[in-house]
This record gives structure tokens, sequence and C-alpha cells, in this order.
């Protein structure tokens, strides 16, 4: 090749990032190849308003920092389902801490022991951590916590519970035709 592009496209009149539009669409599709059943779920009481995917690893220090807040989360109406990325690849002393917490009785419990520092008992099953983490691989994951709204927009990495229930909201009124704008 002659010529390179590097960076995102942007449609200034509208503006709306249109890189992120099409990666938003590849997202949603990818992240439907992951069954629900091998997620670690963490759901508000009742319907949940909002639901976000969000690749973890146990320890990254903002996936801690978020998952200190997931009361908060799920108290503003706001489902986590969470997918494991082990930062340090398949194979690591993290990989394997996160098959131990995919591999307990009790996921959400183990995940929220490992996240506060403490041991998870070690475990081998079959479990989706490589899948996930290559998964998160096709996604152009770098860091984590990397959060995800059902539209496939990445809202990012930590943010506190207010502003993600304030972005999803402003995406939930974008579909339904409010004119659309840049998170």
């Amino acid at each position: 090749g002659k010529y390179l592009f590097q960076g995102g496209l942007m449609d200034v009149v509208k503006r709306k990032d249109m890189s992120e539009a099409a990666m938003a669409k590849l997202r949603v599709e990818i992240l439907k190849t992951l069954p629900v059943e091998d997620r670690i779920v963490y759901s508000p009481a009742g319907k949940p308003k909002h639901t976000v995917v969000v690749l973890t690893d146990i320890e990254c220090g903002y996936c801690r920092k978020f998952h200190t807040d997931i009361a908060e989360y799920t108290k503003r109406g706001i489902e986590v389902e969470y997918l494991a990325f082990p930062r340090m690849g398949l194979g690591s002393k993290d990989y394997k801490g996160m098959v131990s917490v995919w591999c307990a009785a009790d996921r959400n419990q183990a995940l929220t022991a490992a996240k506060s520092g403490r041991p998870v008992a070690d475990k081998e099953c079959n479990n989706p951590v490589a899948a996930q983490y290559e998964l998160g691989q096709r996604l152009g994951v770098t860091g984590t916590p990397a959060v995800y709204a059902p539209d496939g927009t990445q809202l990012g990495g930590y943010l506190p519970p207010r502003q993600i229930r304030e972005a999803l909201d402003a995406l939930a009124g974008k579909s339904k035709g409010q004119p659309p704008g840049m998170l």
C-alpha cells in the first residue's frame, strides 16, 4: 500500500464518531458469541434498567475500584456482566487466579474475595477464561476495566456509578429518536 489512514473518522455535522459506530456494531456481534451463563453477573433488584459488559482483571486497581462500587451500580439499576481479561496473559498467575474464580462454587463470592485481595482456593475446571481473554483481544482491549454498553459503545474504563448511569441513559435516549450527540 501507498497510504495509511490512522485515527477515527468524524461526521462533524452530526457530531458522531463513525469509526466508533462501526466498531460498536462489531462488538455487539463479538459479545453475542459468549454465553451469559459464562459471565459473572451482578443484578439489581427487579428488572435492570441497563446492562454493561465489563472485561475485568482481579489484579487491576481500577477493576477493584469498579467492584467496590458494585452495590451502587446495581442500586442505580445497572446489571454488570463480568468477563475475564487477565492482562498478564494466558498461563500467568493472574490467569490461574481468574480460573479459580470462574471454577468456584459461588463465582460472585469468589470474584469479590479476589478483588478484595483475599485468597481464593485454587481450582481447575472446564472454564471460559481463555475464550473470554481471546474475545477481549479481538475487541482490542488494551486495559481494564473495559466497559461496554448493550449497543457495543465502549464507555471507557472505570467510571463512577452516576456517570455510567448518565451515559447509559443518554445512549438509551438516542435509540429512542433523540438527537444524536457525543458522549
